[in-house]
């Protein structure tokens, strides 16, 4: 879920305090990207969040976490609004010139959602085409630079598959995790193989070695534990039973 780089920073829902702290790490994220970060009524969960709880906890300080708008949280962290930004942040060349990344956790990537009465069958079906996205990711990026043209962006990847099947948008692209979600119980709906392959990390402001440098570790703890694995199978399958209520 690459992020670009925009301006304002708009909160919209805070889990813990909701002023950073020199005792606490505070997490920006966007908070409708299950099973990596969700709503669980008022509280937000998911996958990145307990990588992050877990970076917090081993650096000895409280967790805060705060979800705004998708295209606000690479620019929150480098205003130093946050300490960490993790929202399915995919590495990119041109991200690294503005925020430092973690190693990844997940190698993942965008594929295509279609209607099963008009299917997929290869990107060159894509040109000329009414394609969906959420607005600020890779599929954003894919849609403007593979394919040259302008797409029909939503505020999220449930919303965007809205629109298919409506009729609004032809196709739709989005990461596999939420797009999974989207098609789940809609017998009408598919999803292609992957269109790229991406790497997430963590972002945080240039400069922060000591921070890197623990994140990294932690990283690499909850891969080797265990943790990560457990994580990616409980918030999947919560996901999973969100989408069927």
């Amino acid at each position: 879920m690459n992020k670009m780089i925009m301006a304002a920073v708009a909160a919209l829902c805070v889990c813990g305090c909701s002023q950073n702290n020199d005792d606490a790490i505070k997490m920006i994220t966007e908070a409708t990207f299950p099973p990596y970060e969700f709503l669980r009524g008022q509280e937000i969960v998911g996958i990145d969040v307990e990588i992050c709880r877990a970076i917090a906890q081993k650096l000895g300080k409280k967790f805060q976490c705060e979800t705004v708008d998708f295209d606000s949280v690479i620019p929150a962290v480098i205003s130093g609004k946050a300490d960490l930004a993790a929202a399915g942040i995919t590495v990119t060349e041109d991200r690294k010139k503005n925020v430092d990344f973690s190693i990844p956790y997940v190698t993942t990537g965008i594929v295509v959602v279609y209607s099963k009465s008009n299917p997929y069958t290869g990107p060159a079906q894509l040109k000329g085409k009414r394609i969906g996205v959420q607005g600020g990711t890779t599929s954003e990026t894919y849609v403007l630079e593979q394919l040259g043209q302008e797409p029909e962006r939503s505020r999220s990847p449930a919303e965007a598959v809205a629109a298919l099947k409506a009729g609004r948008v032809d196709f739709v692209i989005a990461d596999i995790d939420p797009a999974k979600n989207c098609v789940k119980g809609e017998n009408d709906l598919a999803i292609s193989d992957f269109v790229t392959s991406e790497d997430y990390a963590i972002a945080i402001k240039k400069g922060r070695p000591d921070l890197l440098k623990i994140i990294d570790e932690t990283i690499a703890e909850i891969k080797s534990d265990g943790r990560l694995a457990k994580w990616v199978a409980e918030f999947t399958a919560e996901a999973d039973s969100l989408k069927n209520k």
